[in-house]
């Protein structure tokens, strides 16, 4: 009996171990067709340094990542399959028996959109798909959290079709409209490239919501830098409402279920955060709350203002807080 308890609580052990093992992220990235052989090689460009950086700076394994391109070199050509619909949707049936429920799922497409005024399509090789044929993919795979993000123009529709419980949903632009080729892209791999700079909370590490603020604020700069009306307006949506928002709260609405997923691989985000490495809250830091709560306060008096005052006002104080953000 004795012998029958130790083995037991033995096999306990290892299926808690065998679990654990599981629990990591899994990547697919998807450069679409850019209509011309100069933003086919950017998109393929993108794809692959943002594969680069996820396995250089963010501790995941070349299995742990997926890319599919539009076009790329003919010495690539092996190592990168074609992102046609139906090699990107045969992807997806297999990954139903490979991601298990404790995996994250990470899904970045980086090219370009458009919306038919109905439906919203990520444009690929050949047949596009729409924005309903993702939900419907990711419908068909089982894990812990999805993490999906469309940097494309026009990607705004993805929010209302993918949002669901679980689902943490980031796109470019906050409707069909802005169809411009977007900046999103661009600023997504320089805060990836200086995530320190990012991590708003000092805990170090990148959650969703810190990469989409930063990435927001970013843009918001480039845009103002360059004193060109912005053309795109990021969303970030996880509360599974189908809104999105510019501006996620860590104490309600969009932005917490987010927070709490790292852009690190899992296995390197286990170990304990070391207190003595945090750091110090600055001067910097409470001009910021200041400026948050600002737009918090506007943003309650909405339903009372100018339509255009109120855009105004808030892209002023974006405007500003993306300067801050920088200033890091």
């Amino acid at each position: 009996m004795k012998n029958i308890r130790i083995f037991g609580f033995i096999l306990f052990l290892f299926l808690i171990s065998v679990c654990n093992a599981k629990a990591e992220n899994k990547v697919l990235i998807i450069a679409g067709a850019g209509g011309t052989a100069e933003f086919d090689s950017l998109f393929f460009q993108q794809a692959l340094e943002l594969q680069q950086l996820l396995i250089t700076n963010y501790g995941y394994g070349s299995e742990d990542i997926t890319v599919f391109v539009a076009d790329s070199p003919d010495s690539a050509r092996q190592q990168f399959p074609q992102s046609t619909a139906l090699n990107v949707q045969n992807y997806f049936k297999s990954a139903t028996s490979e991601l298990t429920a404790q995996d994250d799922f990470f899904c970045f497409l980086i090219g370009h959109g458009s919306y038919d005024n109905e439906w919203g399509k990520f444009n690929l090789p050949g047949n596009d798909l729409r924005d309903f044929d993702y939900s419907r993919l990711l419908d068909g795979i089982h894990v812990n959290k999805i993490l999906f993000i469309n940097m494309a123009s026009a990607s705004g529709t993805f929010i209302d079709k993918i949002s669901k419980k679980d689902r943490i949903v980031i796109t470019a632009t906050r409707n069909g409209f802005e169809k411009n080729a977007t900046e999103f892209a661009n600023q997504f791999l320089e805060t990836l490239r200086n995530s320190k700079s990012s991590d708003l909370n000092k805990d170090g590490q990148l959650s969703a919501t810190e990469l989409f603020v930063a990435t927001r604020d970013r843009v918001v700069k480039y845009y103002d830098v360059n004193k060109q009306l912005r053309p795109e307006h990021p969303l970030i949506e996880d509360d599974g409402d189908g809104f999105g928002t510019e501006m996620p709260d860590l104490q309600e609405g969009d932005g917490i279920i987010a927070g709490e997923i790292y852009i690190a691989q899992r296995k390197s985000t286990q170990k304990k955060i070391d207190s003595s490495s945090m750091q110090p809250v600055t001067a910097s830091d409470m001009k910021r709350e200041n400026i948050l709560a600002r737009i918090k306060a506007l943003k309650k008096k909405k339903t009372v203002m100018n339509e255009d005052d109120y855009y105004d006002e808030l892209e002023n104080l974006m405007v500003k807080l993306a300067k801050l953000s920088q200033q890091k």
